[in-house]
């Protein structure tokens, strides 16, 4: 058997929250490259619906279906809801990648609590959401399912002026954790995919902070990642095939920050 059997996704149907992201179009996309159908969606009514427009018509280009849905995904009844509809359009679900991300620095002093509620509600929400919502689905379907949540290396070593996000992310890493343990009997695998200091994320490190410039100088690899560097892993997790003994597990995309953070 031919090795690209372990990254060929023909045939299936994905869906991924928050695909107006660049870590979530980039999984879209590299879903539809291995041959799967990808239902989109953006997370709020506005320019995030133009940016997984772009997504849709790089995926239909490719000979594809690409649905958009906006999803408010800090209601777990309109992930729920949601993605009813979508399985229904797409005729079932094979695969859920989760990617929001909303970034916070300040100062734990400074952190309000409505600071740390809308973090945690816009991190780590709506992955507990979907990872819910899809072992439903999946085993509704009476089928294995695969899902990938997109995570912060934040999760797992944090730096100062970051707690309330780190703390979110640290959640969704125990989230992978405790849902692979729980669903593993239905082979449902929840694997997570922790970023680094990324190409998009320069607004998130302040050039007069001696402590944000830690992460540009211990990456091993003396670069920001690229979107294109998440999709392939995603890929990976997501195959059946590929993936049958692969679950619990975080794999970090940070060009060796962690080696040194």
């Amino acid at each position: 058997m031919p090795l690209t059997r372990y990254f060929d996704l023909t045939g299936k149907k994905a869906l991924v929250i928050g695909a107006d992201n660049p870590a979530g179009g980039a999984i879209a996309r590299a879903y539809a490259e291995a041959g799967a159908d990808v239902a989109l969606c953006a997370l709020t009514p506005d320019e995030a619906v133009m940016r997984a427009r772009a997504v849709r018509r790089d995926i239909e280009a490719m000979g594809h279906r690409a649905p958009e849905y906006i999803m408010d995904v800090t209601l777990g009844k309109n992930v729920q809801v949601t993605t009813r509809q979508i399985v229904k359009d797409l005729g079932g679900l094979d695969m859920v990648a989760v990617a929001p991300d909303v970034f916070l620095a300040k100062p734990i002093e400074s952190t309000t609590d409505t600071d740390l509620a809308r973090t945690m509600q816009t991190n780590f929400n709506p992955h507990f959401f979907a990872v819910r919502t899809a072992a439903q689905e999946f085993r509704r379907q009476q089928k294995p399912g695969r899902i990938v949540l997109v995570t912060s290396v934040l999760g797992q070593r944090g730096v100062p002026n970051t707690t309330a996000y780190a703390a979110a992310h640290g959640a969704v890493h125990n989230l992978v954790r405790a849902a692979a343990e729980e669903l593993a009997g239905d082979q449902i695998m929840v694997n997570g995919i922790a970023l680094g200091w990324m190409d998009w994320m320069d607004d998130r490190l302040d050039p007069a902070d001696p402590e944000a410039q830690r992460a540009g100088r211990f990456m091993a690899m003396k670069r920001r990642g690229q979107p294109e560097e998440v999709g392939p892993l995603a890929v990976y997790l997501s195959s059946e095939v590929a993936t049958g003994y692969v679950t619990g597990q975080i794999f970090p995309v940070d060009g060796g920050l962690l080696l040194h953070l």
